[in-house]
């Protein structure tokens, strides 16, 4: 009984420990890539520490297990749905705490790289540094 108990002690902390991104669950029965592969919704948009997310525009992304990805905006500008889109193929980094956006299947260099904070089933926040600016981004979307 003891044996059993100590055993499950060992397996509980070291599920506690199993989280590699900063805010997410520690323990999820799903891969990442199922978590992540999902359609998603932009819900709020921190530029700089402020809060610049405008409702009155809808940004949805898909990212699909096949390895691509497409994005949309759009508003309704005086009866007109003004929007535009964008698709590419997407890959984790390294030790799948960064997401790559390319803009197409023979494109080197990514045109967003992005570290994962969050990744839950219904839940995700990436945040990407702009070099050039130091910027800073934080997206959450939420699961459409």
């Amino acid at each position: 009984m003891k044996s059993v108990l100590f055993s499950l002690s060992l397996l509980t902390l070291g599920l506690a420990g199993c989280s590699k991104y900063s805010e997410g669950p520690s323990f999820s029965i799903h891969t990442r890539k199922a978590r992540l592969c999902n359609d998603w919704k932009l819900s709020n948009y921190i530029l700089n520490g402020n809060d610049v997310f405008d409702p009155s525009i809808t940004t949805k992304m898909s990212i699909d297990k096949d390895g691509t990805y497409s994005i949309s905006n759009y508003t309704n500008e005086l009866g007109q749905i003004q929007g535009t889109y964008s698709h590419g193929t997407w890959a984790f980094g390294e030790d799948e705490t960064t997401v790559f956006f390319y803009a197409d299947t023979t494109t080197v260099d990514p045109i967003h790289e992005y570290s994962i904070k969050e990744l839950r089933n219904k839940r995700l926040v990436l945040e990407e540094e702009i070099f050039q600016t130091g910027d800073q981004h934080r997206m959450t979307f939420i699961q459409q």
